[in-house]
């Protein structure tokens, strides 16, 4: 009798962690997808004139439409690549971490395609960009998905409003 209990309790406890090796790792796996979009007011800095800058700098605020990211921080850099005259659009690349309040959690994003487009008034461009997010750090250091942006810059004062929308795995 007191042989089939320790038999009992020693096959439990190699059912226990064979199931914990088998089901855990697929809990400690599972990720969330939200679709969240970030309205943003921020400024930019040109390094050097920016009428022959080829370097940029943004930061700002970003407001989430979900209580998941919150109010969030935004910092970047860019790089102008080329202008085609036949669309009067600058191509360039830029890359954005959007951080928490807390500042614990940060999400990276990098264009995929990036083009500042200038208006018949030469205070007002558009900018329209792609992105993929590409980690981050805390909550979102393996986060992965898409984005994409449409604002509005200013010249001066040198500002701008946007619309991020964000389909965000974490």
């Amino acid at each position: 009798m007191k042989r089939l209990k320790r038999y009992t309790v020693a096959v439990t406890l190699v059912v226990a962690a064979a199931l914990c090796l088998v089901v855990w790792p697929g809990v400690a796996s599972a990720s969330t997808t939200i679709n969240v979009t970030l309205k943003e007011r921020g400024t930019y800095a040109c390094r050097g004139p920016c009428a022959t800058a080829t370097n940029f700098t943004i930061s700002g605020t970003l407001h989430a439409d979900t209580k998941v990211l919150g109010t969030m921080s935004e910092s970047g850099a860019g790089t102008v690549l080329d202008f085609n005259p036949v669309t009067n659009c600058l191509e360039q690349v830029v890359n954005y971490a959007f951080t928490t309040q807390n500042r614990k959690n940060t999400i990276d994003l990098a264009s995929t395609s990036s083009f500042f487009c200038f208006t018949s008034d030469p205070n007002v461009s558009v900018e329209t960009d792609s992105y993929t997010i590409t980690g981050g750090t805390g909550l979102f250091s393996a986060a992965t998905g898409s984005a994409t942006s449409t604002g509005v810059v200013l010249a001066h004062p040198q500002t701008g409003t946007a619309t991020f929308n964000l389909s965000l795995t974490y």
